[in-house]
């Protein structure tokens, strides 16, 4: 039976409040010790610029947050006192925080200056993302969610591709992190994420639960399904009927869209994407470590192997994270094949005995077609026998005998000299 959600009027009136709050564009102003330069952004919170900060003459993004939630005191205080929880997360795949503060009634931080595109504009650029490239980019992204939630035990909340960007050398940013928790009301929370981010809103996150780090992986596993298929896993025609299928319909398995889609990745991301979050991954990093795995290279092919569910990968439960990638099993040889398909056993005489033949394993011999025109007495030898080689000594002691009689008959060194008389 489906469960019927509430309804939604008050979060598009929360939402319509939010938008009419956005400013005006600041850019050529000066905010704290930064001047805002152009603006590079802009969301349903606010708007992003890229700025200089002026002490330092460094290059930084500046996001302004509406002046709607930035009126309310407790909503500043609670804001700056997450900020600082996250400026003290340090990861390679996080978009680093360097400060925040508010003047004339903006509320502002400072960010790193990320310059490149994000996961979003590539797939509306291309479609799709290469398996290889999407495994890689799914397990750094896993990384940063992993490190925040081990290190501050912060969750983004947020987690789309709009929010991933890529650096010129390549590597994943994570952007706006726990900006939807450090706002502190749930109604200002579920609007943002029910309107802005709701195709990749987890089914607990639609009901307003209490979320934890399996919300992030589940977010993760939609962008993962959306970057290997083009495609969002649900889709509705209108706010309700889309968290109907969030809530209730079966996903569709990615390699519907993308018939060449490994089985193995498919897996990852399906048991990500798992509606009741006991079967998803426990942690991000199990979820990374399954990405890594496979060892996807533009050149890899995997092999087929067709997983039904997540316990039949030879009895391993891979619901909770635990891993289920297994090396392809090594290919079994052919027969081999003999010269003379028609083997038949030689007779006794012409059999090599070996004291440790193994017993079940078969003489393997090759026919030449010489040898039944040779004829081998076996009664007696045919002439005389040579002798055994002599021993090391005894070659040796012939030696030094063979070198004195050399030198005994050796003519001394006058004669051959002087001639003698005749």
């Amino acid at each position: 039976m489906q469960r019927v959600l509430p309804n939604y009027f008050t979060v598009l009136i929360i939402m319509g409040v939010m938008r009419s709050g956005i400013m005006n564009e600041l850019a050529g102003q000066s905010l704290g010790g930064y001047v805002l330069d152009e603006e590079i952004g802009r969301g349903s919170m606010g708007m992003v610029y890229r700025g200089r900060q002026i002490a330092l003459g460094r290059e930084v993004a500046i996001k302004v947050l509406s002046q709607a939630l930035a009126k309310d005191a407790s909503y500043v205080a609670r804001f700056i006192r997450e900020a600082q929880i996250i400026a003290g997360l340090n990861h390679p795949n996080i978009v680093q925080i360097f400060d925040a503060g508010q003047q004339n009634g903006l509320l502002y931080f400072v960010m790193e200056y990320v310059q490149g595109p994000t996961i979003a504009s590539l797939l509306q650029l291309d479609g799709t993302i290469p398996q290889y490239l999407a495994a890689e980019y799914g397990a750094q992204i896993a990384d940063a969610l992993d490190s925040a939630y081990r290190e501050r035990n912060v969750i983004h909340r947020d987690i789309k591709p709009e929010n991933l960007m890529l650096d010129r050398w390549g590597k994943i940013k994570v952007m706006d992190f726990g900006l939807a928790r450090a706002m502190g009301l749930q109604k200002i929370t579920v609007a943002r994420t029910l309107v802005g981010s709701i195709y990749y809103a987890s089914p607990e996150q639609v009901w307003g639960y209490t979320l934890d780090n399996r919300s992030d992986i589940y977010a993760l596993g939609v962008v993962l399904y959306e970057m290997v298929s083009g495609h969002r896993p649900f889709v509705g025609r209108s706010l309700p009927e889309l968290t109907q299928a969030i809530v209730n319909s079966p996903v569709r398995p990615p390699s519907s869209y993308t018939p060449e889609l490994l089985p193995e990745l498919e897996q990852i991301i399906l048991v990500a994407m798992a509606r009741d979050r006991d079967e998803r991954y426990e942690q991000a990093m199990l979820l990374s470590r399954d990405l890594r795995a496979l060892n996807l290279k533009p050149e890899t092919q995997l092999s087929k192997t067709v997983i039904k569910s997540p316990a039949d990968a030879n009895g391993q439960q891979v619901a909770r994270g635990k891993a289920f990638i297994q090396p392809p099993k090594r290919p079994t040889l052919p027969p081999p094949r003999y010269y003379n398909q028609e083997y038949t056993q030689p007779p006794v005489s012409k059999q090599v005995a070996h004291s440790h033949t193994p017993p079940e394993t078969q003489q393997i011999t090759k026919e030449s077609p010489s040898i039944n025109e040779q004829k081998i007495d076996t009664e007696g030898p045919t002439g005389p026998l040579e002798p055994l080689p002599r021993t090391s000594t005894e070659q040796r002691k012939r030696g030094r005998k063979s070198r004195k009689q050399k030198i005994a008959n050796r003519r001394p060194l006058w004669q051959k000299i002087f001639k003698s008389p005749r």
